[in-house]
């Protein structure tokens, strides 16, 4: 072995060859001195480098894909468009060599992304961001810090799809195949998939729910029909396409494959050599000569070998070192191991039964030193065990793992668990029991719900935030907020029909900032400070993308105004919503000193100060819908981006807009966020009141905070009404009033402020990113005797 490590012990025939350089001289010659007849190359990397090429050309035999074979993996740029070219099922994606054009798609596009530097980057090379603001962080770490070297010389950005992962392998000679049972991965740190990615702490195969033995056929292998669809749709067609197109594959070709709820199969990446710690548990199950499927592989007579595999299943379960997958310390003293007496104490049932539960140890970073077996590495060793009964397999695996340590050692717990819940399930169901999941609501859904926000939410932490999402109620101190003699301000509101744009077009990252905004922005407007928010998302099925994006955004909205997510509820309703519909409330509670509540000091002759909105923000889509839907004259059409997607009118190019924006990207642009800014002004002084413009636009809302007394002259040439206005008047032929009544028409937040402090305040606002402040009119003496209004000129 090249380098070798502690197993060197388990059997004399394993000799440990430290010193010597992976490369064509150096192995060749090893392997003539020790009379080696077949060279398997493990990792990826010397494949790519061409080992197999340099061995074969010296007359070495070799088990593995040559160079131009193994850029299936050592190029994910290669591998996508080599899918494409082969209608091999895979996700959307676009690759990039330039960091601005990449970071200006991830804006544009309405999915969440997956990045993947495209060269060998040792298994690290895959960032899987939970915003665009994340995603573009993550390209940068790739394109421009250079986190994984000249993997990032090109980068992949594809479309991340929810599902179940699996990894199926199979050995080919460039010609046929033959599948291996299917595998599933845990690749986070710790139980409960928590914690950092790893190269994986433990997997177990067969995967029940994508597998069932069968007997075999001509056209059928012994895993059931899913795993036929794949060797079909995935499999069959990489071999015969790389054959086609010169570059033969030979060895075992990896899919690491994600299955949707829909049971479509879609490929995340193709590797060119048996997978870790899939092959620990795969080749212990194969009941053939592994050697004789090797020498059949490269002597392209693979279909002349009957193979066949055992009944049951293997587990296996990794013991890595403290601080893995960051640094780790070296050199730990391994103890209560000896393979032999592992093995025989271990397996202490007889006859038939011990010959269908055996257990192994595969090691990985272990040494030797001295005559002790010492750690050097990440993932130090595993321990696999195999029974007829998952379960059983699990339970044995785990005891065996718990009889290897060393200081430092940790271990998952809970691998196998998501087949263990799929076999109970299955169990149940043919029992005639009747689910929770049956009726339509899935708590395992829910639950992955909430993993996935969780540290979202947790990034909205601050001052004052003494609980974590999960408890019964949230709690909030005011007093190490920072308040004396604080009022508390409460909010709620939706987001109403702009939702249904939303998931028309399955948009749904930015809908949350509309929730946060609606109501933090209400609480602005009594000078107080938003505190924290709670949401209620409710759905007739619940689709773990898109409630982590909606709730995504919303965590993004409570961040931008700085409050925090503190709590919600995520209900999953069916029969009350369709599949795919979704609504959304929001609570925001905020503080303000009792001295410091607005209004106050509201006068004649103060100045109204108009920040503006980024367009139609949350209220009156009911008419915009209306009249984008039946007015416009508009036909629906496909998305030129996912040509698959439903057809929609919201697809077309907005016709008004001078940056190409579809319809549904400016009609879904969020409602801006006003705290900040308007905080800093009240701070400032001069501030006597706010006027959120929501729903009945300018003419209902800024007379809410204003005395008996006062009306509001309003000069309508003071700021451009924004093209997505002029558009929707165009199309509707509305009164000007009844437009000013029901939209915000540019102005989404209007300041009453002393008119001695306008110019400091403007200042401050555009010192907070108000880029567009507009003087738009005064307060004066009404001359009726009616309730306060705006008079426009």
């Amino acid at each position: 072995m090249i380098p070798g490590n502690g197993s060197v012990t388990s059997s004399p025939r394993i000799i440990n060859l430290t010193g010597v350089s992976v490369t064509t001289d150096d192995v060749s010659k090893q392997a003539i001195q020790h009379n080696v007849t077949m060279v398997v190359v493990g990792p990826e990397v010397p494949l790519v480098d061409g080992l197999a090429d340099g061995l074969r050309s010296k007359g070495i035999s070799c088990f593995g894909p040559s160079a131009k074979a193994a850029h299936i993996e050592g190029s994910k740029c290669f591998s996508k468009d080599f899918m494409s070219r082969h209608n091999i099922p895979t996700a959307e994606y676009r690759s990039f060599t330039v960091f601005d054009e990449a970071a200006d798609y991830v804006r544009k596009v309405a999915h969440p992304v997956v990045l993947k530097a495209s060269g060998c980057a040792a298994g690290k090379g895959v960032l899987i961001p939970t915003t665009k603001e994340e995603a573009i962080d993550g390209l940068r770490r790739i394109m421009v810090d250079r986190e994984f070297g000249s993997a990032g010389d090109e980068v992949v950005v594809e479309q991340f799809i929810d599902g179940d992962e699996v990894s199926v392998m199979c050995f080919t000679d460039g010609y046929s195949v033959v599948v291996m049972p299917p595998a599933q991965d845990h690749k986070r740190a710790f139980d409960g998939d928590k914690g950092p990615n790893t190269g994986g702490m433990g997997a177990y195969a067969p995967a029940p729910f994508v597998s069932s033995r069968t007997q075999p056929t001509a056209t059928s292998c012994c895993f059931g029909p899913k795993i036929d669809e794949i060797v079909k749709r995935v499999l069959k067609p990489t071999v015969d396409g790389m054959r086609r197109e010169g570059r033969p594959f030979v060895g075992v070709l990896f899919a690491g494959l994600i299955i949707d709820k829909q049971g479509g199969i879609y490929v995340l990446e193709f590797n060119c050599r048996l997978g870790d710690p899939e092959t620990q548990v795969v080749l212990p199950l194969l009941d053939s000569d592994l050697f004789e499927l090797f020498q059949a592989c490269v002597e392209t007579r693979l279909d002349s070998v009957q193979v066949t595999w055992k009944d049951g299943y293997a587990v296996t379960v990794v013991a890595a070192s403290q601080g893995y997958p960051d640094a780790y310390p070296k050199g730990k003293v391994i103890t209560g191991y000896n393979s032999t007496n592992f093995l025989n104490n271990n397996n202490n049932n007889n006859g038939t039964q011990q010959q269908q539960q055996q257990l192994y140890i595969f090691h990985a970073g272990t040494s030797l030193q001295g005559d002790q077996l010492v750690t050097s590495g990440g993932r130090v060793l595993s321990v696999t065990a195999t029974s007829l009964d998952l379960e059983q397999a699990i339970a044995h695996a785990n005891q065996g793992i718990k009889q290897v340590t060393f200081e430092g050692c940790h271990s998952r717990s809970d691998i196998g668990h998501r087949a263990v819940k799929f076999l109970e399930a299955k169990r149940q169901q043919k029992s005639g029991g009747v689910s929770y999941s049956e009726s339509g609501v899935d708590i395992e859904r829910g639950d992955a719900v909430v993993d996935g926000i969780a540290p979202l939410a947790k990034s909205t932490n601050r001052k004052g935030c003494v609980s974590d999402l999960g408890g019964f109620g949230a709690l909030f101190d005011c007093k190490a907020a920072g308040f004396v003699d604080p009022i508390l301000v409460s909010g709620t509101d939706g987001v109403g029909t702009k939702l249904k744009i939303a998931q028309e077009i399955n948009r749904h990252q930015d809908i949350g900032i509309d929730l946060v905004a609606m109501c933090v922005n209400d609480v602005l407007v009594q000078g107080a400070e938003p505190l924290f928010f709670l949401d209620y998302f409710a759905t007739g099925r619940i689709h773990v993308d898109v409630a982590t994006k909606v709730i995504g955004g919303i965590a993004r909205g409570c961040k931008e105004s700085g409050c925090a997510l503190i709590g919600g509820e995520t209900a999953e309703m069916p029969g009350m919503y369709r599949d795919g519909e979704y609504d959304l409330a929001g609570f925001s509670v905020g503080a303000v000193e009792r001295t410091q509540m607005l209004p106050r000091n509201i006068r004649e002759g103060n100045v109204l100060l108009g920040l503006a909105s980024s367009g139609v923000h949350s209220n009156g889509y009911s008419l915009v819908r209306y009249l984008v839907e039946k007015k416009s004259g508009l036909e629906p059409v496909n998305d030129a981006s996912n040509p698959n997607a439903p057809a929609s009118v919201y697809h077309h190019k907005a016709p008004f807009d001078a940056q190409g924006r579809t319809l549904g990207e400016v009609l879904l642009a969020p409602t801006r966020l006003y705290v900040l800014s308007c905080l800093a002004a009240i701070k400032q002084g001069g501030v006597n009141g706010l006027a959120h413009i929501t729903g009945g636009g300018i003419t209902e809302n800024l007379p809410r905070v204003l005395p008996d007394g006062l009306d509001a002259l309003v000069s309508l040439d003071s700021w451009t009404l924004p093209p997505v206005f002029k558009w929707l008047n165009e199309i509707g032929q509305m009164e000007q009033l009844e437009l000013l009544r029901t939209f915000n028409c540019g102005i989404g937040m209007i300041l009453i402020v002393e008119a001695d402090q306008v110019d400091a305040i403007t200042s401050t606002l555009k010192a907070h990113n108000e880029t567009s402040v507009f003087k738009i009119g005064q307060l004066i003496r009404s001359t009726t005797p009616s309730k306060p209004k705006v008079v426009y000129q």
